[in-house]
């Protein structure tokens, strides 16, 4: 199963949500393992020593520097990034399916949680 870092702008309340729907998860907040207030590149350094798939909504600049590091060669566990307009609901069910299913691959990548599409009867 996927380890996760939670980034500072990611709800406080998710790590404990995502927990009620899977119990064993491994989730850490940023702030939780001394990172708040952390530059970016420094966070994406930790997550990829320490083997974590980061979970942001920061698709402006966090999203720059993985892409970089993936360019430069330098590991990166993947990069979750929950935009702004997704409910949690969606949100967790895609996390869920992240952690659990082995046919995804996220090392390397920057995933895009988006908001689900509404259908018109």
């Amino acid at each position: 199963m996927l380890k996760f870092l939670a980034d500072e702008d990611v709800p406080r309340s998710f790590p404990s949500q995502l927990r009620l729907h899977l119990p064993r998860v491994d989730i850490v907040r940023v702030v939780d393992v001394g990172l708040g207030q952390t530059p970016d590149p420094v966070i994406l350094q930790w997550a990829a020593d320490n083997g974590r798939v980061l979970i942001t909504r920061d698709e402006a600049t966090m999203t720059k520097f993985a892409q970089e590091r993936v360019r430069n060669g330098l590991p990166c566990p993947g990069v979750i990034v929950v935009r702004q307009a997704v409910p949690i609901g969606p949100a967790l069910r895609q996390l869920i399916r992240y952690a659990t299913e082995r046919t995804v691959e996220i090392d390397g990548q920057v995933v895009f949680i988006s908001a689900p599409r509404r259908t018109l009867l």
